[in-house]
């Protein structure tokens, strides 16, 4: 081996170029895939391994961004010198899409991985392993650049991730930069304990996704004393839109954004908000405090854009376990689902917490399943309930006389009970699968209800307002026969009931309430019967896109998922939403049964879907269009 040689494999490419007298750049852009083996072993006492993809372009950074996984399996990217290497977030997260600026402007990326032993989730997020694993990947950064400011950084479950790190572990970073994080678990964290640390938070101000939670970043953010940098839309987007088209993923801060992170990590001052210079909103959500019999009841509060006054959904949750989040965490009470359906309506829509959930004060109850009183439990719940609504009367933005009671389960026969009650401005109940069970956990599920049944009966001598009930037949708490039965009694004693028993779902029929599409049309229909019709404002026609009217009776072959070329059950999940999703709509799957992608409404098309499926499968084509099967199933 000649020295030339020997010397070409010990020093950078820039060096050598010196040294030779060649001409040639002084430094090429450089991506580097390693795994970093961690401090721990794995459960069979193997070296856990973290993948980590160092991305650079120069010798000496300005800093370093390691950016934290956000996807449980990684992607394969094809970068532009073609080089392919594996990511663990998306393409369209803010990171992803800028790479290229942020490395212009003199950052080096860190991009890590999956480590080889661990979970995907919260609770494998900040998790001490994990905590290792990162802390093992900064010490190897660290070597590779001495002195160089290392910035934990991280999109949605990464910023959770990264925010769990830094509250364990603050002295080991420079600074934590965060885009639209899921802070929602970390709202009683000593947060208190970060003021010190550099922290650059950016995230949407719009709404359109109401998954994403801007309460809990902008109050921890404060206790914290983070930079927060709202990102404004110029446009209304689509209530409920999560997807990569959503604004939640801050594409209006790209032409700011190398520039501000720039500025952020030389201390220089920053604009007050990043995007569009007025903020649109697709919907808004606030916190309401109400005094309540075991202290104050926290209810979140939904609304459409604009001033209101709006009609109001009161909607009431079902039991809750003590080793959920709410409880455990006191995260707050939210329920994506049920706002986005019902405010595409035009409703305001309020959660209220029952004691000892969220932050709710007070103890959370249980009850037997069996007792000498069917409406014991309802009537002791829907104290909290009643409580909110009073505390809901000072808002000036709620119609006080266009309100609506809803619940699930529990909730749901809260509000059974609840429309006995002489209450002002109730125009109805609506139920989703809310009883009481004379069953206990694990028992064989009873062909009749007597207690339910009967107890229906009092209810419906009772009611004072028309109650719509929503139940599907295979209900793992109610027989269908149960449903019919206490039904009918409740209409023959004089109630106003109107019964939507769909047929058995692909999963447990108690959570119907999950499943918007096949209850939509019907729900808006009683609204308008109980003089809440119109419901919308101007503001919101934007909001309101056509549904398909396919059935499995009129589009068979579009309704078999057999057919389907992917098996995965996230995809024929997705599948199901495409068959009710607004038109236009594709949907493109995998080959190899991997792999699937949606795209529809406003600026849908064929490639978007293909782009989705790719991202996580290959061999991708397009298989359904709008109301019909766009190609033959992919063999």
């Amino acid at each position: 081996m000649s020295a030339n040689q020997r010397m070409s494999g010990r020093v950078p490419g820039w060096v050598l170029s010196l040294l030779l007298g060649v001409s040639a750049p002084l430094w090429a852009q450089s991506t580097e895939p390693l795994h970093i083996l961690s401090s721990r072993l794995d459960h069979v006492g193997q070296v856990v391994k973290v993948p980590l993809v160092l991305e650079v372009s120069q010798p000496a950074p300005k800093a370093v961004l390691l950016i934290l996984p956000s996807l449980d399996k990684s992607l394969e990217v094809t970068l532009p010198s073609a080089q392919k290497v594996q990511r663990f977030e998306p393409s369209y997260f803010p990171m992803s899409r800028n790479r290229q600026a942020l490395l212009d402007s003199g950052l080096a990326l860190a991009w890590m991985g999956w480590p080889s032993s661990a979970s995907f989730g919260v609770s494998g997020t900040t998790h001490p392993d994990m905590q290792k694993d990162i802390a093992r990947v900064i010490e190897h950064t660290r070597q590779r650049w001495p002195g160089t400011p290392i910035i934990l950084s991280g999109t949605d479950g990464g910023g959770l991730t990264a925010l769990a790190y830094a509250l364990e572990r603050p002295a080991s970073i420079d600074g934590l930069l965060a885009f639209s994080p899921s802070w929602q678990y970390h709202r009683e964290a000593p947060v208190e304990a970060l003021q010190k640390l550099k922290t650059l938070v950016l995230y949407d101000t719009s709404g359109e996704c109401v998954d994403f939670s801007a309460v809990e970043v902008e109050e921890i953010a404060k206790r914290a004393n983070f930079t927060r940098l709202p990102v404004h839309v110029g446009s209304a987007g689509v209530v409920g839109r999560c997807s990569a088209e959503s604004a939640v993923w801050l594409k209006s801060a790209d032409a700011q954004l190398a520039q501000v992170i720039d500025q952020w990590l030389q201390a220089q001052p920053l604009p007050d908000h990043l995007g569009a210079a007025e903020p649109v909103f697709t919907a808004t959500e606030r916190v309401m405090l109400a005094p309540g019999k075991s202290g104050q009841i926290e209810i979140s509060v939904h609304t459409p854009p604009g001033p209101g006054p709006f009609p109001l959904l009161v909607f009431n949750h079902g039991d809750v376990e003590m080793d959920t989040p709410m409880i455990k965490y006191k995260m707050r009470l939210r329920d994506p689902v049920i706002t986005a359906s019902f405010l595409k309506m035009g409703l305001a829509v309020a959660l209220p917490a029952r004691p000892g959930v969220g932050r709710s004060d007070g103890r959370y109850n249980y009850y037997l399943k069996i007792d000498g009183d069917v409406s014991y439990k309802a009537r002791q719940q829907s104290e909290a309930v009643l409580a909110a609504l009073d505390g809901l009367k000072q808002a000036p933005d709620l119609k006080q006389d266009q309100v609506l009671l809803a619940g699930q389960s529990a909730g749901g026969d809260a509000v059974m009970y609840m429309s006995t009650l002489p209450l002002p401005g109730i125009r109805g109940v609506l139920n989703f699968s809310g009883g009481r069970t004379n069953h206990a956990e694990g028992e064989i599920l009873p062909f009749e209800n007597k207690m339910m049944i009967e107890g229906w009966a009092d209810l419906g001598r009772m009611a004072k307002v028309p109650a719509m009930l929503v139940f599907a037949e295979n209900d793992s708490r109610f027989s269908a026969n149960t449903i019919r039965q206490a039904s009918q009694v409740f209409k023959d004693a004089g109630g106003q009931a109107e019964l939507l028993l769909l047929p058995p779902l692909n999963i447990d029929g108690h959570f119907v309430y999950q499943a918007p599409h096949l209850w939509t049309a019907e729900v808006q229909r009683f609204l308008e019967r109980i003089g809440m019709g119109k419901l919308g404002t101007e503001s919101l026609a934007s909001l309101q896109t056509p549904t398909s009217l396919a059935s499995a009776k009129t589009h068979p072959e579009l309704f078999d998922l057999n057919r389907l070329p992917t098996k995965s059950a996230t995809c024929r999940a997705i599948y199901y939403r495409f068959l009710y999703a607004p038109l236009p709509r594709y949907f493109a799957a995998g080959a190899n049964g991997l792999g699937c992608g949606l795209s529809s409404g406003s600026g849908a098309s064929a490639e978007k879907a293909l782009n989705f499926c790719k991202e996580f499968g290959y061999q991708c084509g397009a298989y359904a269009y709008n109301l019909s099967l766009g190609a033959e199933p992919l063999q």
